[in-house]
């Protein structure tokens, strides 16, 4: 049986755009169709309503021929009924005189022009036509001030209309993607928190080894990528966990043998062997040390085995030679004992190697972080070789002088789910591993 079709984001984008195009357009044709169709009723309707003022005065002026009451040419205004006008008009003789003019056309002309055509002055938009020989030249004008008002109305009105559409766009088109984007978010969480050693052998019904789940058809061939990716990551981890692990095994018996026939060497050596012997069996004690903080890594796989362990009973099983070691701050923090002692010796036997002759292991402990800190007064390190090793041990990139000791420490630490971190120091060596308490 094949599995479900799983939806396409390439599809559903397709669509969210096409909606949002078609949604953009339409919403943008209605508002600019009745941003236009105010402005034009308000245009529209002046003209009207000058139109109705002309009639109305030539209405009343016929009356009153027809009535023999001859309208007074003096008052040069034709009648009108008191309201709004929004353009004006004035009727000259050749000399430029005023013969009529509408209620509230300026008394004075609007202009001496008597050629058709437009004039545009401070106050008024004029537009002047010539009647014909004797019968004189109609100007008719409109305030600047309001065709600028209307003209600034439109313009804010456009731009509002364009910014608030355009919003509305915006947010939808991020709504839109950012749903069609959550499942490439989601595999994101997913692939952070996968642990190629801790995989399922299988989950979910499309059998995925990793467990990362597929919710979109572009996203199928990625999951399988990073599935074949963890499977092949776990076995090259298993087999070099599987070798190391039985080479430290192999070499801790001989270890142990050396140590033994060193011993019984010592007892049965002259004087002036002994110190060489002594010095052998120290650096066999350091390979030993060495293979038992292996052993405990490997044997660990990356699972701890948290106990409340005590620092100073810790310290009392380590083999030092020469160094005198003082615990200090609190005694008992949470950790794996094995994989702590592993640190704690090679961090210990690298002070001794270097000249430390006093060293001080200061613990604290609270609901946050475990901090463990190892101070020395041996040869220490100097500054720019210190901020070298420890790019290097964030980056987890080999670095010359980097140690097997400080490498081990690292990965206890990291094992833990903290880091070693390369303090500065006066004097000595100042090395802190710090690690969050397991949870409740």
């Amino acid at each position: 049986m094949s599995a479900p079709a799983l939806p396409s984001i390439r599809k559903r984008l397709n669509q969210v755009l096409l909606s949002i195009a078609l949604g953009w357009g339409l919403s943008m044709t209605a508002g600019v169709g009745l941003l236009t169709h105010h402005v034009l009723d308000d245009l529209l309707d002046g003209a009207l309503r000058e139109s109705a003022e002309v009639l109305y005065a030539l209405v009343v002026r016929a009356q009153q021929d027809t009535l023999g009451q001859p309208l007074p040419l003096q008052s040069a205004m034709l009648p009108a009924p008191p309201h709004t006008e929004n353009l004006v008009w004035q009727l000259t003789d050749e000399r430029g005189r005023i013969r009529l003019r509408s209620h509230r056309a300026p008394e004075q002309p609007l202009t001496d022009r008597l050629e058709e055509g437009y004039e545009i002055t401070r106050e008024w938009h004029i537009f002047t036509l010539p009647l014909g020989p004797g019968q004189g030249t109609l100007h008719v004008a409109q305030r600047e001030e309001t065709r600028q008002a209307t003209l600034a109305l439109a313009m804010a009105a456009t731009v509002g209309l364009t910014l608030l559409i355009g919003g509305g766009a915006a947010w939808w088109i991020n709504r839109g993607l950012r749903r069609e984007l959550q499942p490439l978010l989601d595999l994101s969480k997913q692939v952070s928190g996968l642990d190629p050693l801790q995989a399922p052998a299988s989950a979910g019904p499309a059998g995925l080894r990793a467990g990362l789940t597929a919710t979109r058809t572009e996203l199928q061939p990625l999951v399988a990528a990073i599935d074949d990716l963890t499977a092949r990551l776990a076995l090259r981890v298993a087999h070099e966990r599987a070798t190391a692990a039985h080479a430290a095994h192999a070499l801790r018996t001989p270890l142990a043998g050396m140590d033994a026939q060193l011993a019984v060497a010592l007892k049965e050596a002259p004087p002036s062997l002994q110190p060489r012997l002594t010095q052998t069996r120290e650096a066999a004690a350091r390979l030993r040390r060495v293979v038992t903080a292996l052993i405990s890594l490997f044997r660990s796989g990356g699972e701890l085995h948290w106990q409340t362990t005590s620092v100073r009973q810790l310290l009392l099983r380590l083999p030092l030679q020469h160094t005198r070691v003082q615990a200090t701050g609190a005694d008992e923090v949470p950790c794996d004992p094995d994989l702590l002692s592993a640190a704690l010796s090679n961090l210990l036997d690298n002070a001794e190697r270097h000249g430390a002759r006093e060293v001080s292991v200061h613990a604290e402990a609270d609901a946050e972080q475990v901090r463990l800190t190892v101070s020395d007064d041996g040869r220490g390190i100097e500054p720019a070789k210190r901020q070298r090793l420890q790019a290097a041990l964030d980056g987890q990139h080999p670095e010359e002088g980097l140690g097997l000791g400080l490498t081990l420490a690292d990965m206890v630490a990291r094992t833990h789910g903290g880091r070693l971190h390369l303090l500065d120091s006066a004097e000595g060596t100042r090395i802190r591993l710090s690690w969050p308490p397991p949870a409740a």
